[in-house]
């Protein structure tokens, strides 16, 4: 039997991995209505990928091994090229496999917004899930303690925090606060321990000032003063990565369909080879989830979800009515989820045999 393993808790996808919300929207979406047996594994261990990754397929082979398809883009492309039948879903949704794309033009678009998502998007989500400290510190982190025992549970979400202030770095913003180890895992002094502020008149050499517990609160407090500004700095550099790039994925809608009026939204590929369709292609499905999870209502500081809201009403509406529907079918059958079991478990047993050689996936 095929199946995903992905991010996730019970029966529950998470918001941490657009990529595998999308990977499993599309597996029930598209399999589930030929008959396909599949089962969504979710295991959130990335022990299982040798890219250290997840979504991960494992299709069985002749060998009573099985073939491996790591990332949404590659799973996307197995679908869509040994399940090619367009087949019509609950709720109005199908899918539109990659082969049935009517010109190479289209597969071109389909491609390259898919990679534009994955190296651009991404990196946005990545901010907003990690480097934005009210959803690190009031979200993102405590979700690991539904997929990992003590104490894995601490040390995850600090490798997945450690990730993102590189990714976001390759799009131009900083990472908010360093904390007291730096990225490199040099030491950093505690902000107690030494103060240095480049505006002061007083340390004319730069220099760390020794300070004592007397001034302690006060310049605790102009340091947290200075880290909230330059959050706030980053916050509007990174809203301004979000207008561009929305922009560009909206006119490329509205060039597309250029039948439809300005404030009208339809699938990316309407014309295809078999005729009009009205099916998503495996990049809206990405892009899709990645809104999802930039716009989710748990999240604390929804200065993303906002600003869309203002300025794309209409395309958001567009999205969140797909979404829906994709998520009330996929969560409606609870029966394609299932737990890991055995060594898919993520726990320090199992970490220890996998890191000494006992245990390979």
């Amino acid at each position: 039997m095929i199946e995903l393993h992905v991010w996730g808790h019970d029966s529950s996808i998470s918001v941490i991995s657009p990529e595998c919300l999308a990977s499993s929207w599309l597996l029930n979406l598209h399999l589930k209505p030929q008959n396909i047996p599949f089962k969504i594994v979710t295991s959130s261990n990335t022990n299982l990928s040798e890219t250290d990754k997840l979504p991960l397929l494992l299709v069985p082979n002749d060998e009573s091994t099985n073939d491996r398809y790591e990332g949404f883009q590659n799973i996307s492309q197995y679908i869509s090229r040994n399940f090619n039948t367009e087949y019509t879903s609950e709720n109005d949704v199908k899918y539109l496999p990659n082969q049935k794309l009517s010109s190479a033009e289209q597969k071109l678009i389909n491609s390259s917004l898919t990679s534009f998502i994955e190296n651009k998007i991404h990196n946005i989500n990545q901010y907003n899930l990690y480097i934005n400290t009210k959803n690190y510190e009031k979200y993102t982190r405590k979700l690991f303690q539904k997929f990992f025992p003590f104490p894995m549970m601490y040390n995850q979400p600090l490798k997945f925090y450690h990730a993102a202030q590189r990714q976001v770095q390759v799009i131009g913003l900083n990472s908010n606060n360093p904390g007291f180890f730096s990225i490199s895992g040099s030491d950093a002094v505690a902000q107690t321990e030494y103060f240095n502020d480049e505006n002061d008149d007083e340390d004319v050499e730069g220099d760390p000032v020794a300070i004592s517990s007397l001034h302690e609160k006060q310049l605790l407090a102009k340091s947290k003063r200075k880290d909230l500004l330059k959050e706030s700095k980053n916050s509007l550099k990174c809203l301004n990565l979000v207008n561009e790039y929305i922009d560009y994925i909206v006119l490329l809608y509205q060039e597309l369909n250029a039948s439809n009026k300005p404030d009208e939204f339809s699938y990316l590929f309407s014309n295809t080879k078999d005729g009009p369709s009205n099916a998503i292609s495996s990049s809206e499905l990405l892009l899709f989830a990645y809104i999802h999870s930039l716009c989710l209502p748990e999240l604390p500081d929804k200065f993303i979800a906002n600003y869309l809201t203002l300025k794309y009403p209409k395309f958001l509406a567009f999205i969140y009515d797909t979404t829906t529907k994709l998520n009330e079918r996929l969560y409606k059958d609870k029966s394609i989820f299932r737990e890991p079991q055995g060594i898919e478990v993520p726990n320090l047993w199992n970490e220890l045999k996998y890191s000494t050689g006992y245990v390979k996936y």
